[in-house]
C-alpha cells in the first residue's frame, strides 16, 4: 500500500471506512484504455490494477475539481439504455466513466460510521472522487451510475459541482420484464427498484439543478436528440453513432443479449409486478410532474 501522491492514472475505487481512506487502483495505458472503454468500470479496475494507492480522507480534499468542466452524472433503474448512452456519447467524444462503484458505495455505508467519522463525509468524498475522474479523464465527463445510486441522489449531485444531470427512463413494463431477465429478481423486487428511481427522480427534479429526463425510447429513435439532451454543443458523429448501435452495449458481460438469450421469464411475471408496485408505491407524495412521468411510464405501449 502507498500512501501520498497520486500516479497520473490512479482511479478511485472504494472507501475503506474503518482507515478513513479511499483506495485507488493505478493503471498503467493499455489499463487505462480497457477502464475507460468498459461497461462497467469497477470490474475492469479490479482486472487490469498494477497497483493500488491509499488516501487519507484528510488528504482527499485536494482532489475537488476545480477550473475544468462540470460532468454529467447519468441517473437510472437499471436496463434503461444507460450503457448504450454511454457508449453513444463516446462516439461523440466525450470522455465517460461508466459505474465507478466507489460513489455507489458512498450511498451504503451505515450512518452510524458516518457520523462517526465527522459531518459532510458523504459528500466530501462525493466531491473528491468525482473530482478526481473529471481530473484524470479530461473535461465535460459523464459518469454513469448504478442503479443502487439512487439511494442518495443528492449527494452524488452535489458532488458534481454544477455539472448536469440526466435520468434515464423506460416504459415500465418492458423495464420491469428486462430486470426479471437481466437479473432474476421477483416482482416485489423489481418494484422495490423502482419506488428507489422514482423517489430519487422526483428529488432531482426539484433540486435546482441542470436537470433533464431522457427515455430509453427516445436514444433508440432519435440519438441526436437524446445526445443534445444530455451534452448540449457536443458534436454529433453520426457514423460513429450508428456503429455503437449496431452493438450490443453490454458485450462481454453477464447481461449480455447472448448471456441472457435461453432466459424467458416467469409465467405471470407481468401481472405479478403491477400488484407488487401498488404496494411498493403505496404511501408516497411525489410531485405532479413526477407523478406525470410515471402515468407515461405505464402507459400502454
Amino acid at each position: 500500500m502507498v500512501r501520498g501522491r497520486l500516479p497520473e492514472l490512479a482511479l478511485p475505487y472504494c472507501v475503506d471506512i474503518v482507515r478513513r481512506q479511499v483506495l485507488f487502483t493505478n493503471h498503467d495505458a493499455a489499463g487505462f484504455a480497457c477502464v475507460r472503454g468498459a461497461a462497467f468500470m469497477f470490474g475492469e479496475q479490479l482486472a487490469t490494477a498494477v497497483g493500488v494507492h491509499g488516501v487519507s480522507f484528510e488528504q482527499l480534499g485536494a482532489f475537488a475539481a476545480g477550473g475544468m468542466a462540470p460532468p454529467l452524472l447519468v441517473f437510472s433503474p437499471g436496463r434503461t439504455g444507460s450503457t448504450l448512452l454511454v457508449r453513444v456519447l463516446s462516439a461523440c467524444g466525450l470522455s465517460c466513466a461508466s459505474e465507478p462503484d466507489v460513489l455507489t458505495q458512498l450511498g451504503q455505508i451505515p450512518e452510524a460510521q458516518i457520523v462517526a467519522c465527522g459531518d459532510g463525509l458523504r459528500e466530501m468524498l462525493a466531491r473528491a472522487v468525482i473530482g478526481r475522474l473529471v481530473d484524470v479523464l479530461g473535461g465535460g465527463v459523464c459518469i454513469k451510475l448504478r442503479s443502487q445510486a439512487n439511494e442518495r441522489p443528492l449527494v452524488l449531485a452535489g458532488g458534481a459541482a454544477g455539472g448536469r444531470v440526466v435520468f434515464m427512463l423506460r416504459r415500465a413494463r418492458d423495464w420491469a420484464e428486462s430486470r426479471h431477465r437481466s437479473f432474476a429478481e421477483p416482482p416485489g423486487a423489481v418494484a422495490a427498484v423502482l419506488r428507489q428511481a422514482v423517489d430519487a427522480l422526483d428529488k432531482l427534479q426539484f433540486a435546482g439543478l441542470d436537470f433533464a429526463v431522457l427515455w430509453f425510447e427516445t436514444l433508440v429513435a432519435d440519438p441526436r436528440a437524446a445526445v443534445a439532451a444530455c451534452a448540449p454543443g457536443l458534436r454529433f458523429d453520426g457514423d460513429a453513432v450508428r456503429a455503437a448501435l449496431s452493438r450490443d452495449s453490454q458485450e462481454g458481460t453477464m447481461v449480455s443479449r447472448s448471456a441472457l438469450a435461453g432466459f424467458r421469464g416467469d409465467s405471470g411475471f407481468d401481472t405479478a409486478f403491477e400488484a407488487a408496485w401498488q404496494v411498493a408505491r403505496a404511501g408516497a407524495e411525489w410531485q405532479p410532474a413526477t407523478e406525470k412521468l410515471l402515468a407515461e411510464m405505464f402507459a400502454p405501449n
